[in-house]
C-alpha cells in the first residue's frame, strides 16, 4: 500500500494505543505485517496493536462529542444533533450517478455542515433529533464539517433528547455570507425575482428565489413562505441561513423568519446595486463561492482547451481527436472558449469564458475563426490569438464563482478591458514602498 493509503490506518493504531508506540515504529510494524501475512487490513491492525501492547478493542472506540468540540480530524466520531436544514443532491461517482444528503447539525453548542454519503434508510427532514455513529470529521475552507460514509450509522431520538441551539441573531452583510449561519439578521434590495412550485416530501410547494444586493455584493436566496415580496423591494430578513450549492453560498429563510419591509431610500437603487459586488480572489476562497461577482485581475495563463473546440452533440463535452469520453467517436460541434487562469495579487482562479465573450474579445464570430483555422491548417490559431489579446491583461470579469475539489472557478458573463491611470497606479506602489 502507498504511503498517503495507510497513514489514515496508522493514526488508529497510535490512537488506540494511547502512547505506547510512535508513529514510526507504528509504521514499521504495519508494513512489516501487510507484506508478510496474507490477513485482511483489520485483522493486520487488531494484530499490531496487539504486539505492542495495546487493546484492539480501542481501535474501535468512539469519541462522543458537542458540535463545537469537532475539530476536523476526527475518526469514529459520534454525536446527538437537531438537523438544522437537510437537502438532496445528485453526483456522480466513477461514471455512474449517486444521491447524496447534505446540511447542517445542530445542538446547544454550535452548529456544522454534515454530508451523508450513503442512502438514507428512513426519511429524515428538518427539525429531527439524530444519534450520529462511526463518522468522520474533515475541514473545509478552514471549517469543520461532519461526514457520514459507509461505516457511518445515524438513528433517530426523541426531539428533546438534544437542547436546541440559541444563537444571538447577527446581522451580516452580502458579502460576509458563509455555509453554515444562521439566525442572520440581512438587508437587501430584490433584484429580480422567481416564483416556482416544487416537488417535497410533503408535496408540492411555493419557492420564491431570485437575488438580493447590498453596497458589499450579492446573494441568491430561497423563500420558503410568500412573504409578498416584489422585485426592486429593500427588505430585512431575521432568521436567515446559509446553505451553498457548488460552493456558492444561498440565504434561505421559511415562516419561522420574520421579513419586514424596508424604506426605499434605505439602499442604493437598483441599478447600482447590479454594480456592486467587487471582491478579491482570496475573499472568494474564503467565502467558497459568489453570485454574480465582479473580479479585477490579470489573465495569467490560457490553457488547452481554449480557442477553438469541439463539443459532444450528446452531452456538450468538448471532445479530444473526435472522441467522446463518455460516448465514443463522435462528429464534435465546433465552439468558442477561453479557458485561463486569473491572479489579482490575493490569489488565484480558472476562468471559462464563454462563446459569446470570446468573439468579442477577437472581433469575429465562430463562422470566421472557423474559416482561419482551415485557411492556416492550425486550430490552434485561435489559440495563439486569445493570447495575444488576453495575456498580462488587466481585465474586469463579472460572473458565477463556483468551488468544487479542484479550487474556485468563475463563469464568465462579462469580460472588458481594465484601464489603468499609470499615474495613480506608480502613486500608489510608491506609497506602498515608503509604508
Amino acid at each position: 500500500m502507498k504511503n498517503e493509503e495507510i497513514a489514515p490506518h496508522i493514526e488508529d493504531i497510535t490512537r488506540a494505543l494511547k502512547g505506547k508506540a510512535s508513529k514510526e515504529e507504528v509504521e514499521q510494524e504495519l508494513e512489516k505485517w501487510l507484506e508478510k501475512y496474507g490477513l485482511s487490513l483489520t485483522e493486520v491492525k487488531r494484530s499490531v496493536v496487539k504486539k505492542l501492547g495495546g487493546d484492539p478493542q480501542d481501535l474501535f472506540a468512539r469519541t462522543e462529542k458537542k458540535v463545537n468540540e469537532i475539530t476536523g480530524t476526527e475518526k469514529n466520531l459520534e454525536l446527538k444533533a437537531r438537523i438544522v436544514s437537510i437537502n438532496e443532491k445528485k453526483i456522480e461517482v466513477e461514471g455512474e450517478p449517486k444521491t447524496i444528503h447534505y446540511g447542517i447539525f445542530g445542538d446547544d453548542t454550535g452548529t456544522i455542515p454534515f454530508t451523508l454519503w450513503e442512502p438514507l434508510t428512513e426519511p429524515l427532514e428538518k427539525g429531527d433529533t439524530v444519534h450520529v455513529i462511526n463518522a468522520y470529521a474533515t475541514t473545509w475552507n478552514d471549517k469543520p464539517q461532519v461526514n457520514i460514509g459507509s461505516r457511518g450509522r445515524m438513528k433517530m431520538l426523541e426531539g428533546d433528547e438534544v437542547p436546541e441551539f440559541k444563537r444571538t441573531p447577527q446581522r451580516c452583510d452580502m458579502r460576509d455570507v458563509r455555509e453554515g449561519m444562521s439566525n442572520l439578521i440581512i438587508t437587501g434590495r430584490i433584484l429580480d425575482l422567481e416564483k416556482k412550485i416544487v416537488q417535497t416530501e410533503n408535496g408540492e410547494k411555493e419557492l420564491y428565489s431570485g437575488i438580493m444586493a447590498d453596497e458589499t455584493g450579492k446573494v441568491q436566496f430561497s423563500a420558503w413562505h410568500d412573504f409578498g415580496l416584489k422585485e426592486d423591494m429593500v427588505i430585512e430578513v431575521n432568521g436567515g441561513y446559509v446553505r451553498s450549492w457548488r460552493g456558492i453560498p444561498q440565504l434561505s429563510f421559511d415562516e419561522n423568519a420574520t421579513v419586514d419591509k424596508l424604506e426605499d431610500d434605505t439602499l442604493p437603487p437598483k441599478d447600482e446595486l447590479e454594480e456592486s459586488g467587487i471582491m478579491t480572489i482570496s475573499q472568494l476562497a474564503r467565502r467558497g463561492g459568489a453570485v454574480d461577482a465582479i473580479v479585477d485581475a490579470v489573465m495569467i495563463d490560457i490553457k488547452s482547451g481554449s480557442g477553438l473546440i469541439f463539443r459532444c452533440p450528446e452531452c456538450n463535452r468538448v471532445v479530444q481527436k473526435s472522441a467522446c469520453r463518455i460516448h465514443g467517436k463522435v462528429d464534435g460541434e465546433p465552439d468558442l472558449r477561453v479557458k485561463g487562469i486569473l491572479d489579482d495579487g490575493t490569489g488565484a482562479l480558472t476562468v471559462i469564458i464563454t462563446r459569446e465573450q470570446t468573439e468579442k474579445i477577437l472581433g469575429y464570430g465562430l463562422d470566421e475563426a472557423m474559416q482561419l483555422a482551415r485557411d492556416r491548417m492550425d486550430h490552434g490559431v485561435i489559440k495563439d490569438e486569445l493570447e495575444d489579446h488576453l495575456i498580462a491583461q488587466p481585465l474586469r470579469l463579472k460572473g458565477n464563482v463556483t468551488c468544487d475539489d479542484y479550487g474556485l472557478m468563475l463563469i464568465a458573463r462579462e469580460v472588458k478591458e481594465k484601464k489603468i491611470n499609470m499615474e495613480e497606479e506608480a502613486r500608489r506602489l510608491l506609497d506602498e514602498v515608503r509604508v
